[in-house]
């Protein structure tokens, strides 16, 4: 139905894709795997005619075809889903699905009436909780990304390209998305599915394509694979085991941070814990539960209605995330356009950014010693770079998040808060930043994690704290520490709380 043979594709100096291929028949699922900067989102562009390609063949039923532009991409029965979203802010949720091929009457004039039923059903299909009329800027990323994939799906295509649609979603959000999915492969879509959360792979594909520095690795029977194979593909190395963090080690030591009855508007109700020194927090939850708002609270980002955030023995009260900085508190965001990364700097820039904020002296910080600490840190964490001075722009999205990490590698924060850190980026960089997490705790760092990926919490955290309404339902640690606690307690069920 879809096969791609040899295609390349570079941008200046940098190959992106190095005779990549693979073919798939109609109604399939097949998983596209590999790094950050393998290749993936590369060949999904080129497919949705965003990116030419300089050489090769892509046959659809057969038959050559050449992808030009978007428009030839869609008549060509392609619809994309992008992980960097394709909605526009000015326009409605209903306009942005709609936009290019609106239901029209008899006479050519658009048939709102038609249209308007044709979006909500769509929507409700999908688990949007939004109305027609509302804007991107004020709905959760979730909700945004279920939305491009419902302007994808709004086309009717043969086959539907997924770029790492499910990084910002929740588990039942994940749910519904994949019986959707079954439902349009046994129609005879065929489905290509970019995701770096390799556990999903094996509940909706059927094989997987794995890419590494831009050629096609393997072709494999998932039935047949483990995870550990598929990571050897990605990166051709075997897999590091690591050993689960271990809740002992921390005991007996003193609280580094102790939040009592924190409350902030509806969002964050009379929330109270106590970290110790050296320790990994999971903060778990559906999108929306209060979790992020909570992070961001300690952060300076947002002010308490009530309640006190004590830190290393001292009652704060900071009036912005500068003064938290300042007080040795550092912040990470998976959403790195909006809240990481400073898109007109260079990478070394962004790098040392966290130690100049932090700086208390007044001595001169010249251009040398930035680059000579900035790729001390690229080198130390296998960032991919072309030179320190290169906009943060021309790394892939994985590397970017390197850099976010290496700006406070820096600094050595007394505490990290981090809100979906590693949303979109591949397993192997995932273990590398997992890996400087519990690093980072050994020596004392205490770490505070929201995350949409629950194996992610379960992997790293010595306790999940999981929200549901604007609270804390339960304490998990443990053994309690299981898929099946976690989702109950993210559904608002009662279970075994090992909070003592």
């Amino acid at each position: 139905m879809l096969e791609l043979l040899n295609i390349k594709k570079k941008f200046g100096a940098v190959t992106a894709l190095d005779r990549a291929s693979f073919a798939m028949e109609k109604g399939e699922i097949v998983a596209l795997l590999g790094a950050n900067g393998s290749g993936k989102s590369t060949l999904v562009k080129i497919l949705g005619g965003t990116v030419k390609k300089d050489a090769g063949t892509i046959k659809i039923d057969q038959k050559p075809v050449e992808i030009r532009s978007s428009a030839e991409s869609r008549n060509l029965k392609i619809a994309v889903a992008y992980q960097e979203l394709s909605l526009i802010p000015k326009m409605t949720v209903y306009e942005n699905v709609m936009m290019g091929h609106f239901i029209k009457g008899k006479f050519g004039q658009v048939d709102e009436r038609k249209n308007r039923s044709f979006v909500a059903s769509l929507l409700e299909k999908y688990g949007a909780d939004c109305g027609l009329d509302e804007y991107p800027k004020d709905l959760p990323s979730s909700t945004l990304s279920i939305i491009e994939i419902v302007k994808a799906v709004s086309w009717d295509p043969d086959i539907l390209l997924l770029d790492e649609v499910t990084a910002a979603l929740h588990h039942n959000e994940v749910e519904i998305l994949f019986s959707n999915l079954r439902a349009l492969s046994e129609k005879g879509v065929s489905i290509v599915m970019v995701t770096h959360r390799l556990g999903e792979i094996f509940n909706i594909a059927s094989r997987a394509v794995i890419l590494r520095n831009g050629e096609s690795v393997a072709d494999v029977d998932l039935k047949k694979t483990d995870i550990n194979k598929i990571v050897y593909y990605m990166t051709g190395k075997i897999p590091e085991i690591v050993e689960n963090p271990s809740d002992e080690k921390r005991s007996g030591e003193d609280a580094v941070l102790i939040v009592d009855n924190l409350t902030i508007g509806e969002s964050v109700r009379n929330v109270s814990m106590r970290v110790n020194r050296g320790e990994i927090i999971g903060l778990g939850g559906l999108e929306g539960q209060g979790q992020s708002q909570f992070l961001r609270s300690i952060y300076g980002a947002i002010p308490l209605e009530s309640g006190s955030i004590t830190i290393a023995g001292r009652k704060v009260d900071y009036k912005s995330s500068a003064d938290a900085v300042k007080d040795g508190i550092g912040f990470i965001s998976g959403n790195r356009n909006r809240e990481s990364i400073f898109n007109l700097r260079t990478i070394g820039e962004n790098i040392f950014s966290a130690k100049m904020s932090m700086g208390r002296d007044f001595s001169p910080i010249s251009n040398r010693m930035i680059i000579q600490q900035a790729n001390q840190i690229v080198q130390e964490y296998d960032i991919k770079i072309g030179q320190i001075n290169d906009p943060i722009t021309s790394l892939s999205g994985g590397n970017q998040q390197k850099v976010v990490f290496g700006r406070w590698i820096l600094v050595s924060p007394a505490i990290l808060l981090l809100d979906d850190p590693t949303k979109g980026v591949d397993v192997s960089s995932r273990r590398e930043l997992h890996n400087f997490l519990r690093k980072a705790a050994d020596q004392g760092m205490t770490v505070l994690i929201v995350s949409s990926d629950n194996d992610e919490l379960l992997e790293i955290a010595n306790r999940i704290y999981v929200f549901y309404e604007g609270g804390i339902h339960c304490m998990l640690c443990g053994t309690d520490c299981t898929e099946e606690k976690l989702v109950s307690a993210m559904m608002g069920m009662t279970v075994k709380d090992s909070a003592k």
